[in-house]
C-alpha cells in the first residue's frame, strides 16, 4: 500500500503533465518523501479503468494531474468502488472549475508545482458531494446543456482530431472561436426539466432558452462565479437557466473583473435548489459534464435523471493559512 499515488494525463495543459511526472522524483526528495512511498502513472488509455482502480485500491491518498475530466473519471472510480481513498488534484487543464472551487488552482497558478504539491501534502480533507447521471456516470463539477455544451462539442471534436495548438493558451483561443461560431444556439423545443426542491416539484420548458445548467459547485466556465455561497457537502444542485447569450456572456466573461455586475447578474437569473434533476432533451442536443461531451447520439427523445449518490473526502486549499505560503 501507497502512501501516495499520482495518475497523471500527459496531454493536458498542453503537454504540461509530462513535464510534471519528470520533476515528481526531484521535488518529492525534497520534501524528504522516500521514493517507496509513492507511485507516479502516466493515464493508459487502453487500460484506463483498470489502470484507475488499480492506483486507487494501492494507496491512501490519490492526486489526480490534469483537467476537471482527469478528476472526474478518478472519482467515478471512487465512487463506484466505495472507497475511502482521499484525492487530490493538480489542475492543468483548460477550465479547471473543481481546482479553482477548492483554492488549488489559485495556490498552483501563482506560486508554481513545488508550492503546490507541498500544500497538498498537508492539507485537510472535505467531504464532498457526488451525483449519479443517468446511472452510469458521476456528475462532480456541473452538468449543463444548451449554448455551452455545443461549445465544448466542438472544441472537444478539435482536440479529438489534433486541430488545437498553442497549449493552453491555444486551446483558449481556439474555445473563445468556437463560443462565437455558436452564437446562435437555442435549445430545442421539447426540452425540459422537472426539479425536486425542498419546497416541491418545479417543471421548467426550455425550448428556446440558451442554458441550463445543475452545479454542484461554485466555479463554471473556468471561474466564473454564478452562486456564490453555495456548498458542496449539502446534498443540493444549483440550478440556473440563461435565457440570452448576452446574460450567459455577463455571468461568465463580463463579471469576472467586475464584482457588482456579477451581483446584478446572478440576480436576473432564473435560480433553484433542487435534490434531484430529471432532463428531458431531443437525441442530438449538446450535453456536457464536468467539461467533457456528454451527448447522446440515441435516437428519439432522452431521459436523463441527476441524483445524489455519495460524498468523498477531496483534499481543501481554501483556507486562508495556504495563502500565506
Amino acid at each position: 500500500m501507497h502512501e501516495l499515488a499520482f495518475l497523471i494525463n500527459p496531454i493536458s495543459g498542453g503537454g504540461v503533465g509530462k513535464k510534471v511526472f519528470r520533476r515528481l522524483g526531484e521535488v518529492l526528495d525534497s520534501f524528504g518523501l522516500e521514493r517507496s512511498a509513492w507511485v507516479a502513472e502516466f493515464t493508459d488509455a487502453k487500460r484506463l479503468a483498470e489502470q484507475t482502480d488499480g492506483l486507487l485500491q494501492s494507496s491512501r491518498k490519490l492526486v489526480a494531474v490534469g483537467g476537471d475530466g482527469t478528476i472526474g473519471m478518478v472519482l467515478d472510480s471512487v465512487r463506484r468502488l466505495r472507497l475511502t481513498t482521499t484525492i487530490g488534484l493538480i489542475p492543468l487543464g483548460t477550465g479547471n472549475d473543481l481546482g479553482r472551487a477548492l483554492g488549488i488552482y489559485r495556490v498552483y497558478n501563482a506560486k508554481g508545482l513545488i508550492a503546490c504539491l507541498k500544500q497538498l501534502l498537508k492539507a485537510p480533507s472535505r467531504p464532498f458531494d457526488l451525483w449519479d447521471v443517468g446511472n452510469h456516470a458521476t456528475l462532480v463539477s456541473y452538468l449543463s446543456m444548451g449554448l455551452d455544451a455545443a461549445v465544448l462539442r466542438t472544441f472537444d471534436k478539435a482536440r479529438k482530431q489534433g486541430r488545437l495548438r498553442g497549449g493552453s493558451f491555444g486551446n483558449k483561443c481556439y474555445y473563445l472561436k468556437a463560443f462565437f461560431g455558436q452564437l446562435g444556439y437555442h435549445l430545442p423545443q421539447g426540452a425540459s426539466a422537472r426539479i425536486e426542491t425542498l419546497e416541491g416539484d418545479v417543471e421548467l420548458p426550455l425550448g428556446g432558452e440558451r442554458v441550463f445548467l445543475a452545479a454542484n459547485i461554485n466555479s463554471y466556465a473556468a471561474g466564473a462565479h454564478p452562486f456564490t455561497g453555495s456548498r458542496f457537502d449539502d446534498g443540493m444542485l444549483e440550478i440556473a437557466v440563461f435565457d440570452s447569450a448576452w446574460e450567459y456572456a455577463l455571468v461568465t466573461m463580463g463579471a469576472r473583473g467586475f464584482p457588482p455586475l456579477a451581483y446584478w447578474m446572478r440576480r436576473r437569473l432564473r435560480r433553484y435548489h433542487a435534490k434531484k434533476v430529471v432532463l428531458t432533451f431531443p437525441s442530438e442536443t449538446p450535453v456536457q459534464l464536468d467539461g467533457e461531451d456528454f451527448t447522446s447520439e440515441n435516437l428519439g427523445e432522452t431521459t436523463l435523471t441527476v441524483s445524489f449518490a455519495t460524498r468523498v473526502h477531496l483534499l481543501d486549499l481554501r483556507s486562508a493559512f495556504y495563502a500565506l505560503f
